[in-house]
């Protein structure tokens, strides 16, 4: 291997427990009039270990990312007061922290399971020796011991990817751990485990550790101190923990504040409602995103009127991938999905087929990531949204009129606590509040099934009490719900039915599912060892010349042997035209372009109106077609062939290639690999709110573009998001080390031979078979 885990020069450091101080401090978001916290006054000792509780809304994320020193002050921003780590101002001086944040997807910064591990030590100048000893503990220490490091990250579930993102953080040591909801995407079973790994971390190093959990049972036995924010500034309570426990007065209040407190499960209505007409009936149905995807488990289900049913499994069971097919967003890629009359009426059984404003009427479906279902520019405007669209998809019947809409509004805004909030930006929202948003814009249409995807996540007490009355309430209307969630007191409450998918099978990158042009490498091959920089010089020898002359001998030369090596790179035929078939396409355009207005010489061949194709004009066509297809598939081959960290890692440590630069260039082109994705989950979340394919012609390219303006959002959000994930973990501030030493060997200079050869050769073959044409002639 030429880049491989080898000996590096050892480096520096290992950071010590911060302590933090706040006096008076407040922090105002742009865009909100009130702020997030004011008149804060805090200290924790380096080294405490602490759980910070707070109704939704009291500023615990905010207090988080201020920690981290992500937080900026703007023109349209402010702070007041002062906040310290380890004795200096957060907004002057950067240190690298533990941060966790509650999206998954963006705490993810490189495309292989060990890489992702190792990028914060590294970061911080740690001995490469150091970190390649911490990366298999911490990966075992948070249930992913099992996982190759070779596993590319972006097949990880969500609940994976949070796991992943403390791996690292644990590998790190960092003096400061800051974990905002840690076990929120975690199945229950492992929680323990992701627990005792924290504080097992905690202790070896002596960092400070931060915990913001809306459930304490997890935490409160194995923290120092409890730290409650008050929702209008400030801290309401600080106490040992014990008090959470056995100070009855505390119990009560801070139950009353929303707190989950241990041993109390907020009250509501007892369900006890009897399963109505049946709505949906999936029988053999198995579900996946894509051809290619990973499928779920084959399921029979009834959904009937008024009655209630919980999808569990673990991380990666495919979970969600099901309720996007109940919901009819999905296509079965088997077996069958059938709706009743009594739900479908004059409409076809099947739920996929049906129109978007059809479909909401009669299944209403809450996603994972709120933000993707967000239309509007307002609270308000999201949940008039759906009322509004089912009315418009049939005018006939309509199903809501103004009033009613109005009404509707107003109780959610209520009962949900966003009153305050009606017209504030949905994006601009906390997690546990967008949360209850996403879910109130399904409810307001009051369709006859429900879906949810973790409707409770990051919800305090008080707000999962009136989210599960609200969901009672539909059961006993005669509303189907059907819930994705690690939620057992949620399960209970609505005397759910359980369907349990069994534990995904571990697979391995040569047998995972081809991914896109620019992702990581299917497997062990021979051309994946090489050192990316000969590749890369190898190719160039061997196209360059083709610069040089306009045949289709020389270009044929080289698509030949780009085929022939296809084996050394580990790819078969059709996986490579899966990935090469862009270029491919735009070679036949260039070469029927050509023969279309090319010279004419020779036979006329064919006239088409202005156009004449003569024997000359195709052959200036191909030569034109295969010359664009030689130069730009073995461009192909080396991408197939070559992580993206690696060619990073080379080019930083072999070229002096600034890391800054390399590694931020590494992580766009990661987040660029997910915007397909994004894109499809985007159309999906649209569908679901009533978006696309009804209305005028107007209408839907104005969907379409609102589709496109929402993947922008999405983008530079997630972009934002990265970025504060790399900042956390230390990215930019030193002298970097790498855990993959990069080495240049006899078989690296031999690929380099071979394409040198390979590009003499293509021209020689040109010259012995009089083609040989200067473009410059």
């Amino acid at each position: 291997m030429s880049a491989g885990l080898g000996e590096q020069r050892p480096a520096t450091v290992r950071t010590q427990a911060l302590a933090v101080s706040a006096e008076n401090f407040g922090w105002r978001h742009a865009e909100r009039e009130q702020p997030a916290l004011q008149g804060l006054n805090l200290s924790i000792p380096a080294g405490q270990k602490v759980l910070l509780l707070g109704p939704s809304g009291a500023g615990k994320s905010t207090l988080l990312y201020a920690l981290a020193g992500i937080l900026e002050v703007d023109e349209l921003s402010e702070a007041t007061g002062s906040l310290r780590v380890g004795g200096q101002d957060v907004f002057t001086a950067k240190q690298p922290v533990g941060l966790m944040q509650q999206d998954p997807e963006t705490q993810i910064v490189q495309s292989r399971v060990v890489d992702d591990v190792a990028f914060g030590a590294e970061n911080l100048g740690m001995d490469p020796e150091l970190i390649r000893e911490r990366i298999t503990p911490a990966l075992q220490a948070v249930g992913l011991g099992a996982l190759d490091g070779e596993h590319r990250t972006a097949h990880l579930s969500g609940g994976q990817k949070q796991r992943l993102a403390l791996a690292g953080i644990l590998a790190m040591e960092p003096g400061l751990m800051l974990l905002d909801e840690p076990t929120a995407n975690i199945d229950p079973e492992g929680v323990p485990a992701l627990r005792d790994a924290v504080l097992s971390a905690a202790e070896s190093t002596g960092a400070t550790l931060i915990v913001v959990e809306h459930r304490l049972e997890a935490w409160a036995d194995a923290v120092d101190r409890v730290v409650v924010l008050a929702p209008g500034g400030g801290v309401a309570h600080d106490v040992d923990p014990q008090a959470l426990f056995s100070d009855r007065q505390l119990r009560a209040e801070l139950s009353a504040a929303g707190l989950w407190v241990p041993g109390i499960v907020p009250e509501t209505t007892v369900f006890a409602g009897t399963p109505g007409v049946e709505l949906l009936h999936a029988q053999d149905l198995v579900a996946a995103r894509s051809a290619q995807a990973p499928k779920t488990a084959a399921v029979d289900l009834q959904i009937r009127a008024g009655a209630a049913y919980c999808i569990r499994g673990a991380n990666g069971a495919g979970k969600s991938t099901l309720a996007l097919t109940l919901g009819g967003l999905l296509e079965p890629s088997s077996g069958t999905l059938r709706a009743s009359e009594d739900l479908a009426g004059e409409l076809s059984e099947q739920p996929f087929s049906w129109k978007a404003g059809k479909l909401i009427a009669r299944i209403g479906t809450v996603f994972q990531e709120p933000e993707h279902q967000f239309v509007t520019q307002s609270v308000r405007e999201e949940l008039e949204f759906a009322p509004r669209r089912a009315h418009a998809a049939d005018p006939a019947a309509p199903a809501f009129d103004e009033e009613r809409i109005a009404a509707r509004v107003d109780q959610l805004l209520r009962r949900l606590r966003l009153e305050d909030l009606a017209e504030a930006n949905p994006f601009t929202l906390s997690g546990g509040e967008k949360r209850r948003l996403s879910v109130a814009t399904v409810l307001a249409a009051d369709p006859q099934v429900l879906i949810l995807d973790e409707p409770t996540f990051g919800q305090d007490a008080n707000t999962w009490r009136e989210l599960v009355q609200l969901l009672i309430e539909a059961l006993e209307a005669g509303t189907a719900v059907i819930a994705v969630t690690h939620d057992e007191q949620f399960s209970a409450a609505l005397a759910s039915q359980e369907l349990q998918l069994p534990a995904p099978r571990e697979t391995s990158e040569a047998t995972g599912r081809p991914g896109p042009m620019l992702d990581a490498p299917l497997g062990e091959s021979w051309l994946a060892g090489i050192n990316p920089l000969a590749k890369l010089a190898a190719v160039a020898a061997a196209t360059l010349p083709l610069v040089s002359t306009m045949d289709w001998v020389s270009a044929s030369v080289i698509i030949v042997a780009t085929l022939v090596a296809l084996p050394l790179a580990g790819l078969r035929l059709l996986s490579f035209l899966r990935r090469a078939w862009p270029l491919l396409a735009a070679g036949a355009v260039a070469g029927w372009g050509v023969a279309l207005v090319g010279e004419d010489a020779g036979r006329i061949l064919l006239h088409l109106g202005v156009f004449t194709v003569t024997e000359g004009s195709v052959a200036a066509g191909a030569a034109t077609g295969l010359r664009a297809i030689g130069l730009a598939i073995p461009m192909v081959l080396l991408v197939a062939s070559t992580n993206p960290s690696d060619l990073g890692g080379a080019l930083s440590q072999q070229l002096r290639v600034p890391h800054r630069f390399v590694l931020g260039a590494l992580a766009g082109m990661r987040l660029l690999g997910l915007l397909t994705e994004e894109f499809t989950t985007l159309a999906l979340a649209r569908r679901a709110r009533g978006v696309g394919n009804f209305g005028s012609p107007r209408q839907r390219l104005r969907a379409q573009l609102g589709q496109c303006l929402a993947l922008l959002v999405q983008a530079v959000r997630r972009a934002s998001r990265l970025a504060v994930t790399m900042e956390a973990k230390g990215f930019g501030t030193g002298e970097r080390t790498w855990i993959r030493s990069v080495h240049f060997g006899l078989r690296d200079l031999l690929v380099i031979v071979a394409g040198v050869v390979l590009g003499a050769g293509a021209i020689a073959a040109a010259l012995g078979a009089g083609t040989f044409h200067l473009v410059w002639s």
